[in-house]
C-alpha cells in the first residue's frame, strides 16, 4: 500500500512460458502481477507430475504468503531495519513454500523427491526485494549494462566459486548443472536474498534455465533494451531457435516513471563501479556485492559537513561513492577521501575515532551499519575471509599514511615557526 495518493514508481511487465521442442509437459509456472508487484519463475523437477505439482505449489504458498506481506512499515520509512523485516518475510515465505512441498511428497509416494528452483521478485516503494534457489535466474539491465543478479546452485558454480575448477573445466564436467539447493527435496533449504533500489529505464528478467541455458547474454540485452515489453517472446523463440531442449519461461518487468528519485540508489551502476573498485571490496564477485548492498544506505554529505568527531564511535563503515573528504588531527590536515576509499570501522570492530573527518564538497556516501555487516559475513564463510583480509590491509596501509602525512604536515609547521 503506498503512503501517498501519486505512486512512488510505475512498472510495465510481460510473461510468457514455452512447453519447448523436447518436453512433453511444461513444468514451469510464474507470476506476474504488477498490481502486486509480484512477480517469480519456478522450474518443476521430478517424476511423472511432480515438477509440475512442485513449481505451481511454489507459486500458490507465495501468492498466500504475500497477501500479508508487513510493508507498512517501509512504505512509510524505508530504513535498514524495516527493509530487513521484508527480506526476513520473504526469506520465509519461500521456506514456507518449500514446507509445503516437501510435506506433500512425503504424503504422496508417486510426487516423493519432486521439487522445483524459485526466483522471486517483489517491488516495494522504490525497491526491489529478490529471493532465490536454484539454477532459474534474475537479470538486470541497469544503466545499459547487463548484471546477473543470482548465483546459480548447481554443482558447476560450486566448483567454480571454491577455486577447484576454471570457468572451461567447468563447462567441460558431466555434472555441472546438478542442483545443490531445490525447494521441496529436503525439510529445510537456504535461501538468497537481496535488495536494489530502482529507478526509470531499469529493466529485470526472471528466466528458467530453458532460456538462460540457451541464448547468450548480448541476446538477452537485446530483447530487454530493445522493447522490453516483447521481451518475452523474442527470449523465448530464440531458446526454441537454439533447439528447446527444456520449458522456457521469461517474466519481465520494466520501470516506467517514478514520481520521486533518490540521489543514490543501492544497486545503481555508479554505486557498484565504485563498490567494485574499492579496495576494501577487492576478489568480491558481483554476487557478493549485491549481498552486500542489502544493508547498505545512502547518504548525502553537504560541503563543511563534519561526518566523523573526534572520540566518536565507530559503528559504521562509509564508502566515497563521489566527491571529497578530508581527514583531520590536532587542527592539521592529514589525509583525504576520494571515491572508493572506506572509513569509519573498516577495521570491522567498534572503536572511538581518533581523527575528525568532513567533505570539502557535497559528497556522496554509502554507509554499512557494523553490526549487520558482522552478521552478513559471518553468515557467508567465503565472503567474511575476503573482507577481513581486505580490511587488514586498509588499515595497515592507512596507518602508513597517515603516519607520513602527519609527519610532513608536523615538519611543515615547525619550519614556518622556526622563520
Amino acid at each position: 500500500m503506498a503512503t501517498s495518493d501519486e505512486p512512488a514508481l510505475q512498472t510495465l511487465a510481460a510473461a510468457l512460458s514455452d512447453v519447448g521442442l523436447i518436453r512433453k509437459n511444461n513444468e514451469d509456472s510464474f507470476l506476474c502481477e504488477p498490481e502486486l508487484g509480484l512477480y517469480a519463475v519456478a522450474d518443476g523437477m521430478g517424476g511423472h507430475s511432480g515438477g509440475e505439482v512442485a513449481s505451481a505449489m511454489a507459486m500458490q504458498s507465495l501468492r498466500r504468503s504475500l497477501a500479508a506481506v508487513p510493508d507498512s512499515g517501509f512504505l512509510a520509512a524505508p530504513t535498514l531495519a524495516n527493509r530487513r523485516v521484508i527480506l526476513d518475510f520473504l526469506r520465509k515465505a519461500v521456506l514456507d513454500a518449500n514446507a509445503e512441498i516437501y510435506a506433500r511428497g512425503q504424503s504422496d509416494p508417486t510426487l516423493r523427491g519432486m521439487g522445483c528452483t524459485l526466483d522471486v521478485a517483489l517491488v516495494r516503494g522504490r525497491s526491489l526485494f529478490l529471493a532465490h534457489v536454484g539454477d532459474s535466474r534474475v537479470y538486470g539491465l541497469l544503466g545499459g549494462t547487463l548484471y546477473q543478479l543470482t548465483e546459480d546452485h548447481t554443482f558447476g558454480q560450486t566448483l567454480l566459486s571454491g577455486g577447484a575448477m576454471t570457468l572451461e573445466e567447468v563447462q567441460r564436467h558431466p555434472q555441472r548443472n546438478l542442483l545443490m539447493r531445490a525447494l521441496g527435496v529436503y525439510p529445510k533449504v537456504e535461501v538468497d536474498t537481496a535488495y536494489l533500489d530502482i529507478a526509470p529505464g531499469d529493466v529485470f528478467l526472471l528466466c528458467s534455465d530453458g532460456v538462460h541455458g540457451l541464448i547468450d547474454a548480448e541476446q538477452i540485452t537485446s530483447a530487454l533494451a530493445k522493447h522490453a515489453q516483447f521481451a518475452p517472446r523474442t527470449l523465448i523463440d530464440a531458446a526454441l531457435d537454439a533447439g528447446g531442449r527444456d520449458n522456457a519461461t521469461a517474466v519481465v518487468l520494466q520501470v516506467a516513471s517514478c514520481s520521486v528519485c533518490e540521489p543514490i540508489r543501492v544497486g545503481s551502476e555508479s554505486v557498484r563501479s565504485v563498490m567494485a573498485s574499492a579496495s576494501l571490496f577487492a576478489d568480491f564477485s558481483s554476487v557478493e556485492l549485491l549481498r552486500i548492498q542489502r544493508i547498505a544506505i545512502g547518504r548525502l554529505v553537504k560541503a563543511d559537513e563534519v561526518v566523523l568527531q573526534l572520540g566518536q564511535p565507530l559503528i559504521e563503515v562509509y564508502l566515497v561513492i563521489d566527491g571529497a573528504m578530508s581527514v583531520w588531527r590536532d587542527g592539521i590536515q592529514v589525509g583525504w577521501f576520494g571515491p572508493g576509499d572506506p572509513f569509519g570501522a573498516f577495521a570491522l570492530h567498534q572503536s572511538d575515532s581518533d581523527v575528525v573527518v568532513k567533505a570539502d564538497a557535497p559528497t556522496r556516501l554509502l554507509v554499512f551499519p557494523l553490526e549487520p555487516l558482522l552478521e552478513l559475513i559471518q553468515s557467508d564463510t567465503a565472503m567474511g575471509v575476503k573482507l577481513a583480509r581486505n580490511s587488514l590491509k586498509r588499515v595497515w596501509q592507512r596507518f602508513l599514511q597517515l603516519s607520513t602525512q602527519l609527519a610532513r604536515a608536523r615538519n611543515r609547521t615547525d619550519k614556518s615557526q622556526s622563520t
